[in-house]
């Protein structure tokens, strides 16, 4: 499942990546559309200009004058802010607008290209001079037969005081405003940076409900397992209860014969030998049969207030022969501060005496066994149950807790999967650590106070 889930995840992220490059692609055109536009306007204003001054050039002196007209004009257009006439670097003949944003630094280099104040384009043209005696038009009267007018150019039109009616070399500067080139620009680089963005958006939460609808399918799937386990262990509750009645009876009527035949006055102590193994060979199968039934039996909690110190002086009191023939202690901590904890009192108690029962199978003779009760945050505790013995060898620690796994000599290997049973029924956890100064540290965490 780990790399169906890391191939979707690259999928998505390639499938976004490939998303990102065709809105940047996509930007890139806009951007050149826009710049194109410009171009177009620039070279269009261009010929316009040009063209006007070559259909004047026979004005002569005139022609500047009726120029200047035309670039004042020109420049109170929105889009235009500067236009000049020049016959050479820095030799502007006719000017209008804000000239001074023209960068003619470099020469007058022919062509468009983009400065800080906006779009500029130098373009270069020719003017003829006049020519001499041409004529503008003629005619007659009555089918010519009267005078003829006719109009014809002076060659002294141009005079010596007018620089474009001598023709020659021009340069011809326009500045175009680039603002609203900049703002398109802006607004399509953001509006892709959006859609991108929210594309990204929405193929996260296309991967939170692909992750959502596989969690959901394998939270079906896990409960479907618990069902079948559950489901197992009532069976395995119910079997184990008829084994145990089916059993328990014959051990019954064996002991009754076996205790009779004890009581027998006869003069044989052979007998009555076999008959007390008989006797503890039968109490020993009932304790094993007693103990895989509470491991076995559904765990029907009574949830109520229970004081911790309470219950560990009783078992003292249960346990005080055992204690007493190892010349144990046994010591409580933290109890007498500690709130009442939520729990089962019986099967408290049983996980409990489980717990000290293998602390006392383990203490050192003459050394304490602590119970202590940690307050932990979020109002819950720990309970735990302290012995200064050899400790589990570290092979054993991850079979702690499961049925028929024992180290102590004569144990059953239920006790402290009974504990982990209790626990699990509570919602705590059963946990082991060493010692700080060796020995066993067994727990009850997340405990409700």
């Amino acid at each position: 499942m780990r790399w169906q889930s890391f191939a979707v995840y690259a999928v998505l992220v390639i499938a976004w990546a490939a998303f990102g490059v065709w809105q940047y692609r996509s930007c890139v055109r806009e951007r050149q559309l826009i710049e194109e536009t410009l171009h177009q306007q620039s070279h269009s204003v261009m010929a316009a200009l040009v063209g006007g001054m070559q259909s004047h050039r026979r004005l002569g002196r005139f022609l500047e004058l009726q120029l200047q007209g035309m670039l004042e004009e020109l420049v109170k257009s929105p889009d235009v802010i500067a236009v000049s006439i020049l016959s050479g670097p820095e030799k502007a003949i006719l000017s209008a607008g804000a000239v001074e944003q023209l960068d003619l630094r470099s020469g007058l280099p022919p062509g468009d290209r983009w400065t800080s104040a906006g779009f500029q384009l130098i373009e270069p043209f020719v003017l003829q001079p006049p020519e001499a005696g041409s004529e503008m038009g003629g005619g007659g009267r009555g089918g010519g037969g009267g005078r003829g007018y006719g109009l014809r150019w002076r060659t002294d039109a141009a005079g010596e005081d007018s620089v474009l009616g001598k023709g020659g070399r021009f340069f011809a500067a326009l500045l175009l405003d680039r603002t609203r080139a900049d703002q398109l620009n802006r607004r399509s680089v953001w509006s892709h940076v959006f859609v991108t963005g929210a594309g990204g958006l929405v193929l996260l939460c296309l991967a939170l409900v692909w992750r959502a609808g596989v969690r959901v399918l394998e939270a079906q799937g896990r409960a479907g397992l618990l069902e079948l386990e559950a489901r197992h262990l009532r069976e395995l509750s119910q079997a184990a209860a008829g084994l145990a009645h089916e059993t328990r009876n014959p051990l019954g009527l064996i002991r009754g014969w076996t205790q009779r035949l004890l009581e027998d006055e006869t003069d044989d102590p052979g007998r009555a030998e076999h008959a007390r193994a008989v006797m503890e060979e039968c109490d020993r199968v009932t304790a094993r049969i007693n103990q895989f039934l509470a491991f076995a039996r559904p765990c029907a909690l009574a949830i109520g207030p229970v004081a911790a110190d309470r219950i560990v002086a009783e078992l003292g009191m249960i346990l005080q022969p055992d204690l007493e023939a190892k010349r144990l202690t046994l010591a409580m901590e933290g109890a007498s501060s500690a709130k009442p904890i939520q729990a089962d009192r019986e099967l408290l108690r049983q996980a409990l005496f489980n717990l000290i029962q293998n602390a006392v199978a383990f203490a050192p003779e003459g050394d304490t066994i602590t119970i202590s009760v940690v307050e932990e945050p979020g109002g819950r505790c720990r309970l735990e149950v302290a012995d200064r013995g050899p400790g589990v060898p570290p092979e054993s620690v991850p079979s702690l807790f499961t049925p028929y796994h024992t180290t102590r000599p004569g144990g059953t290997g239920l006790g402290l999967a009974i504990v982990r049973r209790i626990a699990s029924a509570h919602g705590w956890e059963a946990a082991y650590r060493p010692g700080s100064g060796g020995g066993a540290v067994f727990s009850l965490q997340g405990i409700h106070v």
